[in-house]
């Protein structure tokens, strides 16, 4: 009973939630009831909350209601099971919960709900450009077109909550667990030398008509993205040639391709509407469904390149023994040339409050940024949030380009010169382009030590290479991916560890609803083809630090959480020759 109450409260607490003992003891009369895991059970939870009651706590009145569509689902999944899975492993599959309502509505139950703050600043007008207009009508709602004139003067939001709170300054994640931090500055005019890594950004920049590839481009895309990991893939299995998917064969073979979901079989990816897509050359580009009941350990999600092994007795079923990831590639060697330790402050927007525009968390983040005076700041969107609850009433008092200028003033007026700053875009910036990848803020009187760079990107610091991305990849494959594991594996490592293995910050295929991926750009600019020093990767998913493959990774989460201040991260980084340490903690704005 201890075991069942301890192994919840981790799995809840992954989602921010802390339900009090009785609710944990209803909880487990549920996992003994339904033969279920504790993993299972708050997954269940996450997407009954976000769609039936409005991402509330786990309480033992919602619980019965819960229990019912519990019963359903299970009792619904049962009937598409072909063949029963291994009984020691845990099935994780948050993306088979089949009433799932839109993406937006899942970001509170994950741990992150809206933001509020306070740089004195106005609202906006109207919907001002086409791409804007077609964000917000992909939330699911209509927006009336208004004028200045209509509104009157915004009102006040939450922001009193925010100034009244007691947990600022609190760590509440370090790495390593003893680490400890002198942020004192001996070098005052020592600044770091910051590069971009990788393509150049003028393609970006360029005027371009995005989300105009042809079809016949985009498989083209797909296609040599499958051969490349492909021959990695041959070289780890020591193989000349892949054989073609669908052929009838007992005995078994080795194919490749791009795991894909069976719309038939169900809207979401499971175990039941596996498809495995094979290449226009070796399997004539067609698609078999994939028979996993005999793996004791899987991890799948649309977009990813796999080689497979198997056999095919009926030609029309691939009955799948093993699953071969493509490698890793080790982290980058490089010679470090930094003069001293590099302290850096990473945070992630909205900076202000879900119901508001004031900026009170922004202006908090530079007051510790001016206090600290670390060498290096990296700022990532998004600054004028496409989902803040002002933006999407269209209660504002200045466009929306005006609006995101009075936030640009405001940072490069109060940061102390001597800090340099990476200002990073979001497509979820209502006032910039709703593409990924996204192009850099053009700014035309921007300060020297401000740096502004596209999402995602690879920076070289002094030879430490930071690769980062504002759009929340990792909640995004926590929806799609599938997975057999056994009890205890590292969930979040193992999301992480895709973008390495696929060598890609965005490796899911179809993007997720809300995204808007340009795949001609993405081949030339959402590329990871090797492993960075450190990768930071905030997201709505709770905060963590750890070390995945040799590389330092680093959720802060958002700079506000729901009405109140979110986390951002501090970190220290030596390094000498090609080796490079990493000491960082996440901090409660």
């Amino acid at each position: 009973m201890e075991l069942d109450h301890s192994n919840l409260l981790n799995e809840f607490e992954d989602f921010g939630l802390t339900p009090n003992l009785k609710v944990l003891i209803k909880c487990s009369e549920l996992l003994r009831k339904y033969d279920i895991t504790a993993d299972t059970l708050v997954n269940h939870w996450i997407g009954f909350a976000a769609t039936k009651l409005n991402n509330e706590a786990p309480s033992l009145e919602n619980l019965v209601a819960f229990e019912n569509d519990l019963s359903k689902e299970l009792s619904a999944k049962t009937k598409i099971k072909s063949e029963p899975l291994s009984e020691s492993p845990v099935i994780h599959n948050i993306t088979t919960i089949n009433q799932l309502a839109e993406d937006d509505e899942l970001l509170v139950g994950y741990g992150t709900p809206a933001r509020k703050s306070s740089v004195g600043a106005k609202r906006t007008s109207g919907l001002e450009g086409t791409p804007q207009n077609k964000r917000l009508a992909g939330l699911g709602q209509a927006y009336p077109v208004h004028s200045p004139s209509v509104f009157s003067p915004s009102t006040p939001g939450t922001s009193s909550k925010f100034s009244t709170r007691n947990n600022s300054g609190e760590i509440v994640a370090k790495y390593p667990a003893d680490a400890v931090l002198d942020w004192t500055r001996p070098n005052e005019r020592w600044q770091p030398k910051i590069q971009l890594h990788g393509t150049a950004e003028t393609k970006l920049t360029t005027k371009y008509n995005y989300m105009f590839s042809r079809m016949r481009d985009k498989f083209d895309m797909l296609e040599e993205q499958i051969n490349v990991i492909g021959d990695l893939i041959k070289g780890k299995l020591g193989i000349e040639e892949f054989e073609s998917n669908n052929v009838l064969k007992s005995d078994a073979f080795q194919t490749i391709g791009r795991i894909c979901c069976d719309a038939t079989s169900g809207s979401r990816l499971n175990t039941a509407s596996l498809l495995l897509e094979g290449t226009r050359m070796i399997s004539s580009g067609q698609s078999v469904p994939l028979d996993v009941s005999q793996l004791k350990e899987f991890s799948f999600f649309p977009g990813q390149v796999v080689a497979v092994e198997g056999s095919n007795p009926t030609g029309k079923k691939m009955v799948v023994t093993s699953v071969t990831t493509p490698p890793i590639n080790p982290v980058f060697k490089t010679d470090v040339s930094l003069e001293g330790p590099l302290n850096v402050m990473v945070a992630c927007g909205p900076f202000t409050l879900s119901d508001d525009l004031e900026f009170a968390p922004l202006v908090e983040f530079i007051q510790q940024i001016n206090t600290i005076l670390p060498h290096l700041v990296i700022i990532m969107g998004p600054f004028l949030d496409v989902k803040n609850k002002k933006v999407e009433s269209g209660e504002l008092d200045h466009t929306y380009q005006e609006q995101f200028e009075i936030v640009m003033k405001e940072l490069q007026t109060k940061i102390s010169n001597h800090v340099q700053v990476c200002v990073i875009p979001s497509w979820r910036d209502v006032h910039y382009r709703a593409v990924y990848p996204t192009p850099p803020f053009q700014q035309e009187n921007k300060l020297p030590n401000f740096h502004f760079f596209s999402d995602p990107c690879v920076l070289n610091v002094e030879g430490v290479f930071i690769a980062l991305t504002s759009t929340d990849i990792l909640f995004h494959l926590s929806k799609e991916e599938i997975s057999v594991a056994p009890p205890g594996s590292d969930r979040m490592g193992r999301l992480v560890s895709h973008l390495f293995s696929q060598q890609s910050f965005y490796p899911l295929n179809p993007p997720a609803e809300e995204m808007s991926v340009d795949m001609e750009h993405a081949d030339d600019y959402c590329k990871l083809t090797f492993t960075p020093h450190l990768l930071l990767v905030p997201s709505d998913l709770r905060f963590f630090i750890k070390n995945v493959n040799g590389c330092v990774v680093i959720n802060s989460e958002r700079a506000v959480k729901g009405i109140s201040g979110g986390t951002y991260s501090r970190l220290q980084i030596t390094g000498e020759g090609s080796s490079v340490q990493v000491k960082a903690e996440v901090v409660r704005i």
